[in-house]
């Protein structure tokens, strides 16, 4: 007599095959930096003020309400941009003769686009200069004296006939006065890149008041106003945290991780396998993140490639069931591959040299941990409540969701391998 699986499961099988297969498109791993970035580096002047030093790129500050075009229709207009379709794609390149023009009115767009509240009150704030670099003449922007500089107006490089909004970055000074003895405060955005840009946005707060500085690494749009406050553990929190959702950026962290868990038959043996991948992933983190490992053309498109042989890796132990000590050792090789695909967008928010590094890559690691055991204990719970009441089904169901997985994975890796052929070959 055939078997039969109960509707519920069934249900669920399906689904999970649904989803795992809608995720064979093309992924990039660790989708951590987008096109929009957001560096705000705060400080006090002589007078006790609080001076803000703001660098997003150049979509996030006037895409706002600027929908995505339909084909045979004008590129929707955006400030201080010309649009223009190419190949059947809508692009918006920098209007260098309006940033020319008026650069102090793209500064005001930034100013008008961020709200400072202190004590439940808004604090006004003053521009004080503001300046445009194209991708290629950016100046460094990782200290109080060098976001200063940053912001200091310099003319559009005669070298640089066009650029694309997206590698345009403008750097703004404003100053706050903030009400006597306050220390701390919030800070909302409405700026939103539109069509212009990608959906997610990185942010990098960077406090230097109070004699130490302290980071905030925080994702999304700021719609929420987020709280800056002198001291080392609500910055420490804050990556923490990032790190934590890190393990939701990408279908490949997913898949990878229930690889691991779908292959553990004890709890031990899961924290082991965690344990191994997330030690692996963070030695590599910090090596890329101080750029100790070279990086030849073929070095990121190959890591992308390698990320996905770890899945089918991963998905082949889980399927054999067994491997002993020599699982964790396996899951600590993966965890190295893993960790380079971050380090280079962690090297982009955390100046290398800089204070407090050693803190924020500390609680990110703390929080890829946290976070990936509280996803594998969650998968481990369901599928063991499954084996309880239907043994056989659950058995299915778990070689059934491995399989697919190396399955999505053996896609990218076919995706994935000309990319890397073609940048070993023309070097780019």
């Amino acid at each position: 007599m055939p078997s039969w699986c109960p509707p519920p499961l069934s249900l669920a099988a399906a689904l999970l095959a649904l989803l795992l297969l809608a995720l064979a498109g093309p992924a990039a791993a660790h989708p951590l930096i987008t096109r929009n970035v957001r560096v705000v580096h705060f400080d006090s002047d002589a007078d006790g003020n609080l001076l803000a030093y703001y660098r997003l790129t150049l979509p996030l500050a006037v895409g706002r309400g600027v929908p995505q075009p339909e084909p045979g229709t004008p590129v929707p207009p955006a400030p201080y941009t010309v649009g223009r379709w190419e190949s059947g794609v809508a692009f918006w390149y920098a209007d260098i003769p309006a940033i020319a023009r008026d650069p102090e009115g793209l500064g005001r767009m930034v100013l008008a686009g961020h709200t400072l509240t202190a004590r439940g009150d808004t604090v006004p704030g003053r521009l004080l200069s503001v300046a445009i670099h194209p991708r290629g003449h950016v100046p460094p922007f990782d200290t109080p004296a060098q976001a200063r500089a940053a912001t200091v107006p310099a003319p559009w490089p005669a070298d640089v006939p066009e650029m694309d909004s997206g590698y345009v970055l403008v750097d703004v000074a404003i100053v706050y006065i903030l009400p006597p003895g306050a220390q701390r405060f919030a800070l909302a955005s409405n700026l939103d890149p539109g069509a212009l840009g990608e959906a997610g946005t990185v942010n990098l707060f960077v406090d230097h008041r109070g004699g130490h500085t302290v980071y905030y690494r925080v994702p999304g749009l700021l719609a929420e106003p987020v709280v800056v406050a002198p001291g080392l553990f609500e910055g420490v929190l804050s990556f923490v945290v990032a790190g934590a959702a890190h393990i939701l950026s990408g279908p490949d962290h997913l898949l990878f991780l229930l690889c691991l868990v779908l292959g553990a038959d004890s709890l031990v043996a899961l924290a082991w396998r965690v344990t191994g991948f997330t030690v692996g992933h963070a030695i590599t983190l910090v090596v890329g993140f101080y750029g100790l490992v070279p990086r030849p053309a073929w070095f990121d498109p190959g890591i992308d490639a390698a990320i996905a042989v770890s899945i089918v890796l991963a998905g082949a132990s889980g399927l054999l069931g067994r491997g002993g000590w020599a699982v964790p050792l396996l899951t600590l090789g993966l965890g190295l591959v893993h960790g380079f695909a971050v380090a280079n967008a962690l090297r982009d928010l955390l100046a290398a040299d800089g204070p407090n590094v050693i803190q924020g890559l500390a609680g990110f690691n703390g929080g890829v941990e946290l976070g990936q055991l509280a996803v594998g204990l969650l998968v481990f719970a369901v599928f063991r409540v499954l084996r309880r009441f239907a043994a056989t089904t659950e058995r299915r169901l778990r070689a059934g969701t491995v399989a697919l997985a190396m399955l999505v994975a053996a896609v990218w890796l076919v995706e994935r391998v000309p990319a890397v052929w073609a940048a070993a070959r023309n070097g780019y």
